[in-house]
């Protein structure tokens, strides 16, 4: 039996990591919206979701260094973790002159993709945009320090890293936007905390794993052949997911207007920084899949997956059911300002409930992508992956122009994809690979789900519609009562026997003494 304590402290340290990041967000985006007009905050959302697809001229080996590192480290071969580690640098440093060069002519062709930019910001765009690429550049390789740590599980000093990197960039950022620097000052507040991130990775990753080398960088064939071969289809997975993620904002640009991606980005703020709460579930098992593959370990694989699909549905479901019901009420209270008026609060309301919808079904996605990648079928979540992207353009563009849904087709889009795509495809066929029952995996893990969904969508519908949401007080109000219902039906409903003595070991061990 796979012990669950480690993975529960382990995940506890990487999601009171991203909480804090959260907590951050909640009170910074009001301030940078309030710094920012409509036009330029559109701008700098177009700008990092640019940024962000030049990343995946990395060709996914960012997230096959990582693979391999903890496939090695599970295989016990030092020699093939320090060739890996070199071996991506080697690459990155290759690919860093093309992505550089893709931005510039980005940068030049901006003002002419997006509607409704005004010429003083031309030159602006032209030179912020090959920035941010530097910035890319330098989160690639704290990327590869970063894999070392979590390979060992030390998720602690990763997310203490994580912490010192937000306040470096917190407080560049108020900083900047204090004194008038605009796009200029949040642009160079990323680059300076993604420096620091580089240098604190490297220090720690030495630390952890002594022979940890740099240098010479390493072009062996067979070295760059192994990464190629996981990394392209990670590669295009990584495409499919920034295009499901992110295209919405460029859709929103380009036939919409530069300052509708406003709206767009703050009902979508929240959805996106809340996902990472599913996917690190799945990266902080993932280390311990690997190792089980690597050993042929299959029971406790099945094992793993289990547990990471109990707790991404317990964790998961209370989210997303949440920011459904609750998005209109929370965005008012969040950002209505002068400049922020209740129209805005309406679409960005729409936006979040719908894409809050669209996520239910990844929370039983990603685990099982997970097992699929370390049993070595990333080429099915590439090929998935980047079907449902192809889809999920054609609907969006579909609702907004044929249809006229504005902002909220393009956010149906993303959900109808989900549901075209991935919901059945990715379960049916891990079950097949895997060789697990998929009656099984309906019974005990889609069921449960379902009931608990349903139930506590009916205890959110009486909340909202018996008692009206005017002040902080009373939103906190509602989301407790309701979070203390929810409680309740996932420990029963969705937790195993097992798994309820294990939380109560880690969580309420001294009462239990």
């Amino acid at each position: 039996m796979v012990r669950t304590r480690k993975h529960i402290v382990n995940l506890a340290i990487n999601w009171g990591g991203h909480l804090l990041a959260l907590v951050v967000m909640f009170f910074l985006s009001p301030y940078v919206v309030s710094k920012l007009n409509a036009i330029e905050y559109g701008i700098w959302s177009l700008l990092s979701v640019l940024a962000g697809y030049m990343g995946v001229f990395d060709i996914g080996v960012r997230s096959s260094v990582g693979r391999h590192v903890a496939l090695y480290l599970g295989k016990k071969d030092r020699v093939g973790v320090d060739e890996t580690i070199r071996a991506g640098f080697g690459i990155f440093t290759l690919t860093g002159g093309l992505i550089l060069a893709v931005g510039i002519l980005l940068g030049w062709l901006f003002p002419f993709l997006f509607k409704g930019i005004d010429p003083e910001h031309y030159s602006t765009v032209r030179f912020l945009l090959p920035l941010m690429v530097v910035n890319i550049w330098l989160s690639a390789i704290a990327a590869i320090y970063a894999s070392v740590l979590t390979a060992y599980d030390r998720f602690d000093i990763a997310r203490t890293i994580d912490f010192f990197v937000l306040l470096v960039r917190t407080v560049a950022t108020v900083y900047a936007l204090h004194k008038g620097w605009g796009l200029w000052g949040l642009v160079g507040a990323i680059i300076l905390g993604n420096f620091f991130a580089l240098i604190a990775n490297r220090i720690f990753g030495g630390k952890i794993h002594s022979r940890l080398r740099s240098f010479p960088f390493l072009f062996s064939r067979s070295r760059m052949k192994e990464l190629f071969g996981y990394g392209v289809y990670s590669f295009i997975s990584s495409v499919a997911f920034r295009v499901i993620g992110q295209s919405d904002l460029l859709i929103v640009g380009a036939v919409l207007s530069v300052a509708a991606v406003r709206e767009y980005s703050v009902g979508a703020m929240l959805v996106y920084y809340s996902t990472p709460f599913v996917s690190m579930i799945s990266a902080t098992f993932f280390p311990s899949v690997q190792r089980k593959v690597a050993s042929d370990s299959m029971d406790n694989v099945q094992q793993l997956l289990y547990k990471q699909l109990k707790i991404s549905m317990c964790f998961g479901l209370v989210a997303y059911i949440g920011l459904t019901f609750y998005a209109q009420s929370f965005i008012r209270l969040w950002m209505f300002q002068d400049g922020f008026d209740m129209g805005a609060v309406v679409e960005a309301a729409s936006v979040m409930s719908i894409l809050s919808i669209s996520k239910l079904p990844s929370l039983y996605l990603i685990p099982c992508q997970g097992v699929l990648n370390a049993m070595g079928y990333a080429r099915f979540n590439a090929i998935r992956a980047i079907s449902e992207a192809i889809v999920n353009i054609f609907f969006s563009l579909f609702f907004v122009m044929f249809w006229g849904w504005g902002l909220a087709g393009v956010a149906a889009g993303t959900l109808v994809a989900r549901l075209l795509i991935a919901s059945v495809s990715v379960p049916v066929f891990l079950c097949l690979k895997a060789n697990i029952s998929f009656k099984y995996f309906i019974t005990s893990v889609i069921v449960p789900g379902f009931l608990s969904a349903g139930l506590f969508s009916s205890i959110c519908f009486v909340l909202t519609n018996t008692w009206s949401i005017s002040t902080w007080m009373d939103f906190a109000f509602q989301v407790f009562s309701a979070i203390a219902a929810w409680c309740v039906i996932s420990f029963y409903l969705l937790l195993t026997i097992d798994m309820r003595l294990e939380f109560k070991k880690v969580f309420f061990k001294k009462t239990l003494k």
